[in-house]
């Protein structure tokens, strides 16, 4: 039965937020685009010769070295002996990527599911679609591999390393020896994290320190301010006195810039308007004048404000309608004076 996902906030599912914050965090870690599993992950012997310069991102070296006596030996399983297969994935898929694959692996796998051993790696990524390699390999066959190259199995899976050869480069085997090198690896960025942190602590506190002692200074000129503004306490009333009557008078010319003046308005209206026409409701709103009133004929007096060049944008919002008592025609008209375009 599929589970599905309750958490969200304002329709956005949190869960499928956090599975992307994990795609990125597994990028960045496991990634070669990042760089940082090409720095510090760690090197491992391998017993096939030149496997080293197969593939930078398997760390394998054939020269053992002394700090590689707790690290797993890596194995290089033949490819005559494993089903490789190249797939190209949409990029959307690559949250779901462990459990696309291991559908995969289900799929295109001819042994049962305890005979099958698989490893997968991503091989490249651009804006559209993932490059994977897909290897399937029989574990009776693996195991007998193994034990050829001197490596019994009996609980020592942790401390054998299993890599199969693909087109594009060497693929990790599942399940032998992949957690050791990759506690060590994450064991390293996390103390490398941890000096990172320390080194930031400490520019910052070299960078607070300037700050405190311009803080200090700052008291200081503050106290000799505040005697200094005792002493002058009429003269600095005066002066603020003047920067708010100058701050009033800005306003106050400001406010009045932009004012419409509003007698030609209708000064103006009145003598376009004839005496046929009366006028029940005048609205302004900035620089556009809303009329109603009744008119003989409504149409013709629009045709005259129109005609009288005085105003422009001239429309009516609202059909034309005859009062019955009066006989005369009910009307709204909105404009704009000439001369305030």
């Amino acid at each position: 039965m599929a589970v599905t996902n309750q958490w969200s906030l304002f329709g956005l599912d949190l869960g499928r937020v956090a599975d992307k914050c994990r795609l990125g965090v597994n990028q960045l870690l496991w990634g070669d685009e990042a760089g940082l599993r090409n720095r510090f992950y760690p090197h491992t012997y391998t017993t096939s010769e030149g496997a080293a310069s197969l593939d930078p991102y398997a760390k394998l070296t054939s020269t053992r070295l002394p700090s590689e006596a707790k690290l797993p030996v890596a194995l290089i399983f033949p490819s005559d002996l494993t089903l490789t297969k190249s797939l190209h994935l949409p990029l959307e898929a690559e949250v779901d990527l462990d459990s696309a694959m291991h559908f995969e692996v289900a799929s295109h796998s001819p042994f049962s599911s305890q005979e099958t051993c698989s490893g997968w790696r991503v091989i490249s990524r651009d804006d559209a679609r993932l490059h994977i390699e897909l290897v399937i390999a029989a574990r009776s066959s693996l195991m007998t591999f193994c034990e050829e190259q001197g490596v019994v199995f009996g609980g020592q899976e942790d401390f054998c390393e299993v890599w199969a050869e693909a087109d594009a480069g060497l693929v990790q085997i599942e399940g032998f020896g992949g957690q050791v090198r990759d506690t060590i690896y994450l064991n390293l960025l996390a103390t490398h994290t941890k000096k990172v942190i320390l080194c930031l602590i400490a520019v910052s506190l070299l960078l607070l320190l300037p700050g405190a002692m311009l803080a200090t200074r700052a008291g200081q000129l503050q106290d000799v301010l505040a005697t200094t503004e005792s002493e002058a306490e009429v003269a600095t009333s005066a002066r603020n006195t003047l920067v708010l009557r100058e701050d009033q008078v800005r306003a106050a010319r400001e406010f009045f810039a932009n004012r419409s003046l509003y007698d030609r308005w209708l000064n103006s209206l009145a003598e376009i308007t004839p005496d046929s026409v009366y006028l029940t409701r005048l609205g302004l709103e900035g620089d556009r004048l809303t009329i109603s009133g009744m008119a003989v004929n409504a149409a013709e007096y629009q045709t005259v404000l129109a005609a009288s060049g005085s105003v422009v944008e001239l429309s009516a919002p609202s059909a034309f309608t005859r009062d019955q008592r009066s006989g005369l025609e009910r009307f709204t008209l909105t404009m704009r004076l000439a001369g305030n375009q």
